[in-house]
């Protein structure tokens, strides 16, 4: 089974996912780059808890 980590973005605050063995990723929202090992991690699990976890937390931001 495929694992995701859901990270918030540094700078512009929004949370998204990527594949949990990425060093990297990219803010689909601002295009900041976050290395994973230092990102605030929200989740970890498979593509729907992950995903899901990413709408909450984004819902209930005011951005």
């Amino acid at each position: 089974m495929m694992r995701y980590v859901a990270v918030v973005c540094p700078k512009c605050g929004r949370a998204s996912a990527t594949k949990a063995t990425a060093q990297r990723h990219q803010c689909p929202y601002c295009g900041t780059i976050i290395r994973i090992n230092d990102a605030t991690v929200i989740t970890v699990g498979d593509s729907k808890k992950v995903r899901e976890a990413v709408v909450r937390y984004n819902t209930q931001k005011k951005v």
